[in-house]
This record gives structure tokens, sequence and C-alpha cells, in this order.
């Protein structure tokens, strides 16, 4: 299970690749440390209400509290303003998770048959998609909403000294 980090970062540039009522989906963010060193996130998933609350502004330093869903996926949870309070919102982050028990389930249910019409225009090389549809359902349904649980971010804000009310 992915551990919540904790990093001094400003954003310098972003792409919006998805975005709902919940939360949006950005790719290719470009960030800089405090020691200058300028490196990548290949998707970061954010709440709405982090995004509006300030936590991807340009050019301003910002301390994000984070999970990685894969190498280069975060999960954005917390951020600090430069002010010292911390903005999250744990009741969002429930009803994401939620949803990706959805996703896994669509997963799951569509790994047979794509990897059956694979197999067909492909001789049979496409049933090797069915064990790979069942791994991303098994991470949608299972890995992730644990990782997101209310409980679980409590405790992990609590280890970097936040309490949450």
């Amino acid at each position: 299970m992915s551990d919540l980090k904790k990093l001094t970062l400003t954003v310098k540039n972003f792409n919006l690749q998805a975005s709902s009522e919940l939360d949006a989906l950005y790719s290719q963010v470009r960030c800089e440390d405090a020691q200058g060193k300028t490196f990548h996130f290949k998707q970061v998933v954010m709440l709405q209400y982090l995004s509006r609350h300030g936590a991807m502004v340009t050019d301003t330093p910002r301390t994000w509290y984070y999970k990685h869903l894969s190498k280069k996926a975060i999960v954005l949870v917390a951020f600090e303003k430069n002010n010292g309070k911390v903005e999250y919102d744990l009741d969002h982050m429930k009803a994401t998770a939620r949803s990706s028990v959805l996703k896994g389930i669509v997963y799951a249910l569509a790994a047979v048959p794509a990897g059956i019409i694979v197999a067909t225009a492909t001789y049979g090389a496409g049933l090797l998609l069915i064990p790979m549809f069942l791994y991303g359902s098994y991470k949608c349904a299972f890995k992730f909403p644990k990782m997101l649980r209310r409980q679980t971010l409590i405790n992990d804000l609590a280890q970097h000294g936040i309490v949450v009310k």
C-alpha cells in the first residue's frame, strides 16, 4: 500500500486531461522542488475542492500530501497553503474511492468479452489481455479504495501532524 508522502513543490505547468464535478485528472504536471530540481508527474488525480482552493496554482510553492497510484501517477489527498492551513476533503475522497470500485466492476465484466474479441482478431494472442484486465479490475475494486478510505487517510495525515476533525 502506498504511504502518504509530503513534498514542497512549485507547479510550473500542467494539462487538464479530464474533469468531472467531483475530481479532475491532470497530465504532464511539471514541478520544481525547493532545490530547483525539475520533475514530472505523468498523472495527478485531484478533487475539484483542492483545485478550487489553489492546489494547482502555478509559480507558487505548495506542500502536497499525496499517495502513489502507480510509478508516475499520484492522487493528491491534501495540500498546505502558504499561510499554513491544510486543505483536504475526505468525504469527497470517499466518493472517488466508490467510483473506483465501479470502475473495477466494469473492468471485470469487460475482461473476458474483450479478450475473446481481440483473440479472434489476433489468432489467440488477445487472450493475454484477460489477466491484465482482471489485475486492473482488482486494483480498482480493492487496492485503491483501501488506500483511500477515510480511516487510513486520517491515520496517514496524523503521522504528518495534521489533525482531522
